[in-house]
Order: C-alpha cells, then sequence, then structure tokens
C-alpha cells in the first residue's frame, strides 16, 4: 500500500475533525427532530391536523440528516450545510408546481 503524502494526510485529518464535527451536529438535530415529534403531536391532538409549517421544516431537516450522513458515511464528499445551502424542500416545489 503506497504511503500518503502529506497533502493527503493534511485532507484526512480535516476530514476527520468535519466527520466529528458533523456527527455532533447529526446527534444534536436527531434531539431537535424528537422535540419536533413531539409538539407536531400535541399540534395535531389539538386541531386534528399536523401543522403544515412544522411538517415542511421537518421534511428540510430529515433531507439535512441525510446529507450529515452521506458524508459520514464516505457516499459523498459534500460536505453539508454550512458548506452548502439548507437543502429545499421538493414535496414544497411539486406543491407550487400543482
Amino acid at each position: 500500500m503506497a504511503s500518503l503524502n502529506r497533502e493527503e494526510k493534511e485532507h484526512q485529518v480535516i476530514r476527520a475533525l468535519c466527520m466529528i464535527l458533523f456527527w455532533v451536529v447529526l446527534r444534536i438535530s436527531l434531539l431537535v427532530t424528537g422535540v419536533l415529534a413531539i409538539v407536531q403531536w400535541v399540534l395535531a391532538w389539538f386541531d386534528d391536523d399536523p401543522n403544515p409549517q412544522l411538517a415542511k421544516f421537518c421534511r428540510r431537516l430529515a433531507l439535512y440528516q441525510k446529507q450529515l450522513l452521506d458524508y459520514l458515511t464516505f457516499i459523498s464528499n459534500d460536505k453539508p450545510f454550512p458548506f452548502r445551502d439548507w437543502p429545499d424542500d421538493p414535496q414544497s416545489e411539486l406543491d407550487e408546481a400543482a
């Protein structure tokens, strides 16, 4: 196995630091998802329907979590937010087009 040159080693160290940061962000976002699920349930209890704005945000948060997981598992080399835009909600784009 060929040894890594200096630039490749630096890149791997930077990626490892980013992965640790994004893992922490993922854990926090999962906690937020749990809280939002409880809030959505309480709102649905009283209104008989889930809150559409909260559902839209939750869809976007789930897409962000997918971006985080893709980066952490080497499926993608693209760093998620804040290094790129917050994910758009494809469902709302479909609703607007209809």
